[in-house]
């Protein structure tokens, strides 16, 4: 063996007790690729015994020859890099054991480097798929696939009695393998934090989760904050006693939106063949319908396409509405109702769907006005608490199905969720540290 001395700092390593070979680094073709290999030796001397725990006094632990491992570094200047480690191997007097050097650098019986792992660990908590991973890192998907399951034992939630006081409740959808079509999330209200992936989101399937906390648990709940999902509702009164339900204003919006928007494609497709020209105005500025009312130019003219003189975007829609009755009566009645929720007014809310009823709307609306009428009391509790929504569990739905199709599926749910947990819970924003400190301190 060449002279040995110390050179970790040359590859960025602050490791004790590797010392790196005084040869330059050997070049050459490993499994098709032109690949770097270092050499080094982990060498020290020995506290005590690993076997027996006999401290060396007197020499009752000697040196007993080295042990030649394959570390795989990762990548240095574009190319991978390994490196081979003669690890020093020890003989107690006391015991007859052997037992090898150890170093923070590789855990033991490991072939690769723990900032390997660690870099791992990054990728694997972006929306990416495990074969780009693998790609990127010049490792197996499958090397990535057992990291994945040790970090997510790391990160999978702990079996505890303890429930936040604001939570959020919705679902997505899942993979083949589980009973229902969709698996049920839930996090902090406060927070935002995952706590946890269910496979299914059925009743039953709930009642029997939740039931594993104590009433008392169950007890302190303040609110909850869900979708206009009936089942979820029925949990929520029958185990959490105290909760307030809150409706999420965006399912609100969504639902009075989406029929203005129906109206108006049952007006254009009534015109498709009796006025052409009504029928293209109608198709083409479909999103004046949805827009707030207050955020209409009605002083700035310009040019508009299918109109012949200069119109603003107020004229436009005015115009629109002209064209049919139903649909003038489903706009203003959507957005009295809309407006009454940016106010967070109840009494105006209520009186936008008094007012509603008595007049020639859309059927679809009328149906939404009547399941609004049914959830008064927790639409109410949705205007009380304006700043509990659904909002931040639904950005992390939206991160799962991109999770999902950058992997072109998943079939099996836990593998699903260990990524999910991973994603949601491993490189938490210091700006989130913050906040859930804060809420613990108060």
């Amino acid at each position: 063996m060449p002279y040995l001395y110390n050179k970790t700092n040359c590859l960025g390593l602050k490791v004790n007790n590797i010392y790196f070979t005084n040869k330059a680094p050997k070049e050459i073709y490993y499994k098709c690729i032109k690949t770097l290999f270092y050499s080094a030796v982990l060498t020290y001397d020995a506290i005590a015994c690993e076997c027996c725990g006999i401290k060396n006094e007197n020499h009752i632990i000697i040196k007993n020859g080295k042990r030649q491992t394959l570390i795989y570094m990762g990548e240095v200047i574009y190319k991978p890099a390994y490196l081979e480690l003669y690890k020093q191997r020890f003989y107690c007097k006391a015991c007859g054991e052997t037992f090898t050097a150890k170093t923070s650098f590789v855990q033991p019986k490991s072939t690769i480097s723990n900032s390997v792992k660690l870099a791992i660990a990054e990728k694997v908590s972006e929306a990416r798929s495990e074969k780009a991973i693998a790609h990127d890192l010049l490792i197996s998907p499958s090397t990535v696939h057992r990291q994945i399951k040790l970090i997510a034992q790391q990160v999978k939630p702990k079996i505890s009695d303890i429930l936040p006081n604001h939570m959020s409740f919705d679902e997505f959808k899942s993979t083949k393998d589980v009973e229902g079509a969709m698996s049920f999330i839930y996090c902090d209200g406060e927070t935002h934090e995952i706590l946890d992936v269910l496979p299914d989101r059925r009743k039953g399937a709930l009642e029997a989760y939740f039931n594993r906390f104590s009433l008392k648990t169950r007890k302190r709940v303040k609110t909850i904050s869900v979708d206009m999902y009936k089942p979820y509702i029925e949990l929520i009164k029958k185990l959490f006693p105290n909760a307030k339900i809150i409706i999420d204003r965006f399912h609100i919006v969504q639902a009075i939106n989406r029929e203005i928007n129906r109206c108006r494609v049952s007006v254009m497709n009534n015109k498709r063949m009796k006025n052409r020209p009504e029928y293209n105005k109608l198709k083409r500025y479909w999103r004046l319908f949805l827009k707030n009312p207050y955020h209409l130019n009605s002083t700035h003219y310009h040019p508009f396409r299918l109109f012949k003189s200069w119109q603003s975007t107020y004229s436009v829609l005015q115009y629109l509405l002209t064209l049919d009755d139903k649909l003038k009566a489903t706009y203003r009645a959507g957005h009295q109702i809309l407006n009454a929720l940016r106010l967070n007014s109840t009494k105006h809310f209520e009186l936008a769907l008094n007012q509603a009823k008595n007049e020639e709307i859309f059927e679809g609306l009328k149906r939404i006005i009547k399941t609004f009428n049914d959830y008064l009391p927790f639409i109410e509790n949705t205007m009380y608490y304006p700043s509990f929504t659904n909002g931040p569990i639904e950005g992390t739905i939206n991160k799962i199905k991109l999770i999902k199709r950058n992997a072109y599926g998943y079939r099996n749910f836990i593998n699903f969720r260990n990524r999910i947990l991973i994603v949601s819970r491993l490189f938490v924003s210091e700006h989130k540290k913050y906040i859930k400190q804060q809420y613990q301190i108060a």
